[in-house]
């Protein structure tokens, strides 16, 4: 009668395999939950900035299409804010400023803060900003630009 040594022809596993095993499927999970994580603030913070983006567009167009009355000689950033204030309600934690209004000078051939000595040349860039806080999610800074022009009243 023959009996079997212990451990001789044994076919299970170690405990050491058995620890590389669930490291390396911890390891993966990991990555795959960051890499998820990472595509989910990348669509928030995309989806953010089109909104952002869309709201200033609307603004900068109302503040272009101000008619003769509305325009307003000399207008500070104030001024134009209040002509043509910033779409209403704002999406939740966005903060939106007129930053600057420049007037052309022809002299220059160039657009200077503040209104020239001659009064309003009738050309003006105003400078729109819309915040995003960085509360919940990463926070940024979109600018537009908008050049409007005095309407013509004797043309």
């Amino acid at each position: 009668m023959s009996r079997a040594r212990p451990g001789h022809g044994d076919a299970g596993e170690s405990l050491v395999e058995l620890l590389v095993t669930i490291l390396i499927l911890g390891t993966s999970a990991v990555a795959v939950m960051g890499a998820a994580a990472t595509a989910v603030g990348a669509s928030t913070l995309d989806h953010r900035q089109t909104r952002a983006q869309a709201v200033l567009r609307t603004w900068g167009e109302a503040v272009a299409g101000v008619g003769d009355a509305a325009y307003g000689d000399c207008l500070a950033a104030a001024g134009v804010a209040s002509a043509s204030p910033a779409p209403s309600p704002l999406p939740a934690g966005f903060a939106a400023t007129v930053s600057g209004v420049a007037y052309w000078d022809a002299a220059t051939s160039a657009f200077a803060t503040g209104c020239p000595a001659g009064g309003d040349p009738g050309l003006r860039r105003v400078t729109l900003r819309l915040v995003a806080d960085s509360t919940l999610y990463p926070g940024f800074t979109e600018t537009l630009d908008v050049v409007v022009r005095k309407p013509c009243t004797s043309c």
